[in-house]
């Protein structure tokens, strides 16, 4: 089996932002394993929690269908490095702003709206180059 550099440096990094997400809502739920690192005085609003929850759920959504077709367009050989390489930078940035965006701010217009865009580039740019390398050969 080849070496699978990107596909194993952007699912270690997407596990990591994951496992951040995770802790926000176990921290924001009043976890009790949270509760023994870090200290918490006050409730944490509804709508926090939601659009915490929201964050997770949809990174856990989008990025396991990417990191398949990253999987399989690193193992056909048939795009070059640089290009996965780009779409896998876009795809990153369009998660950790959307991630943010939810996360971090009540309302961020251009975090939102740039982070689903490129979120939607990466994912698009991979399944049409793989159909096409399909297609072709």
């Amino acid at each position: 089996m080849s070496n699978l550099p990107l596909t194993s440096t952007f699912a270690s990094l997407f596990t990591l932002f994951y496992l951040f997400l995770s802790f926000r809502i176990g921290y924001f739920r009043g976890s009790p394993v949270m509760k023994l690192i870090f200290k918490m005085n006050e409730a944490v609003p509804a709508s926090k929690l939601d659009r915490n929850v929201r964050a997770h759920g949809n990174f856990s959504e989008y990025v396991p269908i990417f990191l398949v077709l990253l999987m399989i367009l690193e193992i056909s050989e048939n795009a070059s490095f640089n290009y996965l390489l780009m779409i896998c930078l876009i795809f990153a940035y369009g998660r950790l702003a959307h991630g943010i965006c939810f996360a971090f701010y009540d309302f961020n217009p251009f975090l939102r709206i740039s982070g689903m865009l490129c979120t939607y580039l990466g994912l698009i740019a991979f399944a049409v180059s793989l159909l096409l390398d399909t297609l072709v050969n």
